[in-house]
């Protein structure tokens, strides 16, 4: 038994009104989704060129290649057996000789700085194998030279050098202190 409803007209509009925005939205709904699969799909598609330029960038380094990439390089096979090879075009270069500086050499140093000779040599106890006994032979020498500075020795030797040039000025100046 089928129900009966009276509706005005005026509910009947707003009916039909609210039917026809459904589908409006229903139609927008559809295009939404399709854009959204579309996107999506370039994103998986960006995702995974992504990966594979990391693998290729940070991945191991190896010549092994993919067996679906194996025939792209066997060209001398596909050619045979009795093809000729390929002959060069391009001429022998001759260069012409040069001399190189030599490299590691520095200016000597002054003769008129003084010097001072450092030795290192070993004890007198382990101047002798610890194997056999007998005595090690020197077999070589290296020697290195510098120029060491020392600020604070150089300051003192200028304040030795007052004193002993300028003593009655020293004098003046402790008295002009205590007074």
């Amino acid at each position: 038994m089928p129900i009966q409803v009276t509706i005005t007209a005026d509910e009947l509009a707003a009916l039909l009104a609210i039917r026809e925005a459904y589908g409006s939205l229903q139609r927008e709904h559809d295009e939404v989704r399709s854009t959204l699969r579309l996107v999506t799909a370039e994103r998986d598609l960006a995702e995974e060129r992504l990966r594979a330029y990391r693998r290729e960038l940070f991945g191991a380094k190896s010549e092994a290649r993919a067996s679906e990439q194996l025939g792209l390089f066997n060209e001398a096979e596909a050619l045979g057996a009795n093809a000729t090879p390929a002959q060069e075009d391009t001429p022998e270069l001759t260069v012409a000789a040069h001399t190189r500086k030599k490299r590691g050499h520095r200016k000597p140093l002054d003769p008129n700085v003084p010097r001072d000779v450092v030795r290192h040599e070993l004890p007198e106890a382990e101047r002798f194998c610890t194997n056999d006994g007998h005595a090690l032979v020197e077999f070589g020498v290296e020697i290195s030279c510098y120029v060491a500075w020392n600020l604070r020795r150089n300051r003192r030797v200028l304040s030795r050098v007052r004193r002993e040039r300028f003593p009655e000025l020293l004098r003046q100046h402790r008295e002009t202190r205590r007074l």
